[in-house]
């Protein structure tokens, strides 16, 4: 049997996939994918081409059976080859289309209505199709015919032998279209267009007609919800958090039911930071906490759940110790996920530095940890410490006493060291920079050392004029040095 499929350019896809499905059952194939134009040649190609086929078969559609459609007019040349289409004419419903509204040659043979797979029903159906042999024996073929719905249409019809291999190509070049499209949209997620990158890849997503998409596409996709959430800010008349987690949420929570292990867990995550995200914007009754809890079911060492859990016990002060737990589990998964511990610490330091006392002093330590596991701090961290620990709370006696029992002596000199070497501030700190500086070195027993900060802000202080707390703290220092029973 040579077979034509006639079929509008909406049901093109289908038509090459059960073009696919019959070479795999043996067929020789023939596919003419040239461009034909409209005329006299054209119509006597597909005429030649209906000729030369052993049988017919028509995808039914509104489309197809539309006034002045190719589909038509290759029917037209089906009732002039077979007077009766019983045993060569197969119409098979493709999109719902009433009866009535079908040719009477069409309606005269019975209408394969698939209940199942389409193609794989269409390919059964074909098979009972016994059409008398030809002279030449039975060569089985394919032609497919295209017709174009569209602004007039352009149809085409044909034979070209290695059909599979020209479909393989085109799907091919479809897959690397879908693939650097994606790309594009992953580079522009990384630049902070979130909510663009997003609405591409999910364009992308949405396309369900073969070739299937590429993984990379679709991990593409979540790996941009997924870092748009980690990212999200909600600045005040512009998308607050609900809003934009309402964009990010649903990629996650289509990839959830197939994936497993670390990916479940990290989707988990984050599904449970987007609630978090909500409450933040006010909205109550949110429980981000299942959703961390099911990510460690998943996986026992994700450092998201367990960050991002911290970061919101963190909220209250009093979960501190626990939060530090947490947090420790997290900074140990993410050792090997590297990738993951800058999030990691950006948590731990923006939920600590500017709380209470305590906090800051737990923020300290997590820098002295960064420093001696060579971290790079991030210069806005480096900034908000100095102004929330060092610039303030060093300069109050009890405050100070909580932030220096956060390290031992010799390890808050070296922080501090790292974190604000000489010459790093501006001029204007200069008094308090050394003021720290002597702090840091009497801790550290180095009382010689601490005695000339504290006499170099003296100096400076007296010499520009200036009082205040700054200078009253230097000189009460200064007296604790002379006195050899002080500390």
């Amino acid at each position: 049997m040579k077979l034509f499929i006639s079929y509008p350019s909406a049901q093109r896809d289908l038509a090459a996939r059960l073009a696919l499905a019959l070479e795999a059952e043996g067929h020789d194939v023939f596919h003419d994918r040239s461009d034909l134009q409209a005329g006299e040649a054209f119509h006597q190609r597909l005429r030649e081409a209906v000729a030369a086929s052993d049988a017919f078969v028509f995808l039914i559609t509104p489309e197809a059976v539309a006034p002045g459609s190719y589909t038509l007019a290759e029917l037209e040349f089906a009732q002039a080859h077979w007077r009766r289409p019983s045993g060569h004419v197969l119409p098979v419903m493709v999109v719902a289309t009433p009866i009535a509204a079908l040719p009477p040659y069409l309606s005269a043979v019975t209408i394969l209505q698939p209940r199942g797979e389409m193609v794989a029903e269409t390919v059964a159906a074909v098979a009972k199709l016994k059409p008398a042999a030809s002279g030449k024996g039975l060569k089985i073929g394919l032609g497919l015919a295209v017709a174009v719905a569209a602004a007039g249409g352009l149809g085409y019809a044909g034979m070209q032998r290695n059909t599979a291999e020209t479909l393989r190509q085109e799907q091919q070049a479809v897959q690397q279209r879908d693939t650097a499209q994606a790309a594009s949209a992953k580079q522009l997620c990384t630049d902070g267009s979130y909510a663009a990158a997003l609405a591409q890849l999910n364009t992308l997503a949405a396309r369900t007609a073969p070739p299937p998409l590429p993984p990379a596409v679709l991990a593409a996709r979540e790996d941009c919800a997924m870092l748009w959430l980690r990212d999200m800010r909600a600045v005040e008349g512009q998308q607050t958090f609900a809003e934009q987690v309402a964009q990010a949420e649903p990629a996650l929570m289509q990839a959830l039911p197939t994936a497993t292990g670390a990916r479940a867990a990290d989707l988990r995550a984050h599904i449970g930071w987007g609630e978090y995200l909500r409450g933040r914007g006010g909205l109550v009754g949110l429980e981000p906490q299942r959703h961390w809890q099911h990510a460690l079911a998943d996986d026992a060492t994700n450092p998201y759940a367990h960050a991002m859990w911290a970061r919101q016990m963190l909220d209250r002060a009093d979960n501190l110790p626990q939060a530090r737990k947490l947090f420790a589990r997290a900074v140990a998964g993410a050792r090997s996920r590297p990738k993951t511990l800058p999030f990691v610490r950006a948590l731990q330091l923006g939920g600590s530095i500017s709380g209470s006392t305590e906090l800051t002093a737990y923020a300290l330590a997590v820098a002295d940890e960064m420093r001696r596991g060579n971290e790079p701090i991030p210069e806005r961290s480096k900034q908000r410490l100095w102004t929330y620990a060092f610039a303030t709370r060093m300069l109050r006696a009890d405050e100070r006493s909580v932030l220096l029992e956060a390290l031992p002596p010799a390890q808050l000199l070296s922080t501090s060291e790292v974190l604000y070497p000489a010459g790093s501030l501006p001029a204007s700190q200069g008094d308090l920079w050394q003021f720290n500086r002597g702090i840091v070195l009497a801790q550290a027993g180095e009382r010689d050392a601490a005695r000339e900060a504290f006499e170099a802000v003296v100096k400076s202080m007296r010499k520009a004029r200036s009082t205040g707390s700054l200078l009253d703290e230097s000189q009460r220092a200064l007296a604790r040095l002379a006195d050899p029973a002080a500390r």
